[in-house]
């Protein structure tokens, strides 16, 4: 097994390679269940998860492990990883998600969840690493477990968990008559999606329902809007989740895209004219938009930049005491409600700002203007450090030509190396991602 398990979400992988090989599983769920039952004094695990042709057989796995090691064991299957975040507090358990959530049908992952909704801390997932790596042994709880079949129970809660929350400050009459396209990635919203948003709407549509175990993410989803893009009809507000629900990105009716930043300043304006922005402050990833910033900074919005992950919103808003965080990438953290990105609860959220307002939400989102910024993923098999390929200097002058900046790092969950440049100049900053790109490729053959 390799030495590092987790990445920015939870353990991650291509299915049948280490980590995630059967008995790389069983070994990580049995140290996993021992630990967390010390550290936390708990029981109880809840276990769902996404659509992948792998995960029934990983959590299969899992199962086998925790009723080892003596717990209570929720089996709530297809269900989105936000979701299990709720059910952790509802029914004060462990959670245990097998998900990889936005990538392709072949990478699955596992994430974990402590009973108050929160994925593990750093410390404790090293922990649980050096456990496994140094083969440390700890004694089981000598003790039967129990099968609870228990998905009815939970869809039932977590409707209307979503249900109290979006008819807290609106009163509605009828179905809400605007329409809808919705687009479940054919993932782990594609049973529950339809049914929330029935509830409460008369004119909506789903896509991409029909999952077949490979087609999670594939051209549908949030990681490709584009796609719901062209299914959108001028004046139809279109929704996107990612595999696993925790993502979402609109199309508004103009038919133009709007990710997670314009959702965080769409949402600061209205919790900061309403007098709930906790702090007056925001978390906001490192990858958020110049435009989103300067915008915030404007309106006397102190912004807090984090590592990407939904992880690191959620430990910085309980750090800093605010209760509204996100990324570009559409995490989303309503930390009020969950201390989790829910793709689910923020259309919803969004939909009650469209609804209280009276406005469309192209006006909404017209509150500042994007900067131009390039994204470039380059696949790498080596991570070798950043800072032995680029120096400050180097990427000190490249900022002040596109009089903007870099940010360089390697995703957590995927064997990528992330660019991501910004400035007025689009010209500019694409010359410099490819400069910035060349170096790297050019760098590797120095790494063996």
């Amino acid at each position: 097994m390799k030495d590092k398990l987790f990445g920015t979400d939870g353990i991650r992988g291509i299915v049948n390679s280490p980590p995630l090989t059967k008995k790389d599983i069983a070994v990580i769920s049995r140290y996993v269940s021992l630990i967390l039952n010390k550290v936390y004094n708990n029981q109880k695990v809840v276990i769902g998860w996404d659509t992948r042709e792998s995960s029934l057989w990983i959590s299969e796995i899992i199962f086998k492990e925790f009723l080892k090691a003596g717990y209570e064991v929720y089996n709530v299957g297809v269900f989105p990883t936000s979701a299990i975040s709720f059910l952790c507090r509802d029914l004060k358990a462990i959670g245990v998600v097998v998900s990889a959530s936005h990538n392709p049908y072949n990478f699955n992952g596992i994430k974990f969840f402590s009973p108050f909704g929160e994925k593990l801390p750093t410390k404790l997932e090293e922990e649980i690493e050096s456990h496994i790596r140094n083969k440390i042994k700890i004694s089981s709880l000598r003790k039967k477990g129990k099968l609870f079949e228990y998905y009815s129970q939970a869809e039932q809660k977590y409707i209307e968990f979503l249900t109290k929350n979006f008819l807290k400050d609106i009163k509605l009459e009828e179905k809400v008559k605007f329409p809808l396209v919705i687009d479940c990635a054919n993932g782990a919203t594609y049973k529950i999606a339809p049914k929330i948003f029935s509830n409460f709407f008369s004119n909506v549509r789903f896509i991409n329902t029909y999952p077949d175990g490979k087609n999670i993410n594939h051209n549908c989803g949030a990681v490709c809007p584009e796609v719901l893009k062209k299914e959108t009809s001028l004046g139809e507000i279109g929704i996107s989740f990612d595999g696993d629900g925790d993502r979402v990105i609109f199309i508004d009716e103009k038919n133009t895209i709007r990710d997670g930043d314009y959702v965080l300043g769409v949402l600061a304006t209205e919790y900061k004219k309403n007098k709930i922005l906790k702090n007056s402050l925001i978390v906001v990833s490192v990858m958020s938009n110049l435009g989103l910033l300067k915008y915030l900074w404007a309106k006397n919005i102190k912004v807090i930049q984090c590592p990407v992950g939904d992880k690191y919103v959620s430990e910085y808003l309980k750090e800093y005491k605010g209760n509204l965080g996100g990324e570009q990438a559409g995490h989303i953290v309503l930390y009020d409600y969950l201390p989790t990105g829910d793709g689910i609860l923020t259309a919803l959220e969004i939909l009650k700002v469209v609804l209280k307002n009276k406005k469309k939400l192209y006006s909404l989102c017209s509150i500042f203007e994007k900067y131009p910024q390039i994204i470039k993923n380059v696949e790498t098999t080596k991570k070798p450090p950043l800072e032995e390929i680029f120096d400050k200097d180097f990427i000190k002058n490249l900022e002040q030509k596109i009089q903007g900046r870099i940010v360089l790092r390697y995703s957590g969950t995927e064997p990528l190396f992330r660019i991501m440049v910004e400035g007025k100049d689009k010209l500019k900053i694409k010359k410099a991602a490819d400069i910035i790109e060349e170096k790297f490729l050019k760098s590797l053959k120095k790494f063996n």
